[in-house]
């Protein structure tokens, strides 16, 4: 039996905020492992800190691409309506205001 994964296509606003989180993310991943680093830590805990660390914002970080393909076309959309309503003529207000 065969499975079938379904992927819902973000909006912007989810695509901005999950940057958002992939960012926040990785600067609370690198102050930790800063941390950890600097404080004196027993030495079995650093090196499960760098792993978790490491391999969490590598984990959150897969997320980025799809978001960031979102954003554009977004952006991309944009642009398109922008160029589409350059090109409408100008016309006066029909009472004269």
């Amino acid at each position: 039996m065969r499975s079938v994964t379904v992927m819902s296509e973000q909006s912007h606003r989810q695509a901005v905020i999950n940057l958002v989180l992939v960012a926040a993310t990785l600067v609370a991943c690198a102050g930790l492992l800063t941390a950890a680093a600097l404080a004196p830590a027993p030495a079995l805990a650093q090196p499960l800190i760098v792993c978790l660390c490491v391999g969490f914002s590598a984990a959150i970080a897969c997320q980025a691409p799809d978001s960031l393909r979102v954003v554009r076309r977004s952006r991309d959309a944009l642009d398109h309506l922008r160029r589409q309503l350059d090109e409408l003529p100008e016309v006066e207000h029909p009472l004269g205001l």
